[in-house]
C-alpha cells in the first residue's frame, strides 16, 4: 500500500498547478500545497512531448517507483509532478534524485 492516495480530479490538479509552489528540475517540475486531509495526495503527468506510450508509462513507472522509496511527508501536501522531456532519456537515478529533491522543496 502507498503512503499516498492518487491526485485525479482535474479541479484539484489545477489548483496545484496554479496556487502550488513550485519546483523546477532537469527531469522535472513539482508544484505542491497543503491539503487538510490525513494523507499526502500526489498527482504524477507525462504529456505526449516526452514520448510515445510506452515511454510515458515508462517514465511515470519510474517516479511511482521514486516516490515509493520516499518517507510520507509530514504534514499531508498534495503535489504534481510534470515530466520534462529528458525524464525519458535520463537513467532512474538521476530521475529519483530529482523527485527526491522535489519532496525535500516542498514537503519543508
Amino acid at each position: 500500500m502507498r503512503w499516498y492516495d492518487p491526485l485525479r480530479r482535474q479541479s484539484e490538479i489545477a489548483y496545484v498547478r496554479r496556487r502550488g509552489r513550485q519546483a523546477r528540475f532537469a527531469t522535472l517540475s513539482a508544484f505542491g500545497s497543503e491539503t487538510q486531509g490525513r494523507r499526502s495526495r500526489i498527482g504524477i503527468t507525462v504529456s505526449g512531448q516526452v514520448g510515445g506510450a510506452v515511454v510515458r508509462n515508462r517514465v511515470r513507472r519510474r517516479i511511482r517507483g521514486a516516490l515509493d522509496a520516499q518517507p510520507p511527508l509530514r504534514p499531508p501536501q498534495r503535489i504534481l509532478f510534470v515530466a520534462r522531456s529528458p525524464a525519458a532519456s535520463e537513467p532512474y537515478a538521476r530521475l529519483a534524485a530529482d523527485v527526491e529533491a522535489a519532496l525535500a522543496r516542498l514537503g519543508a
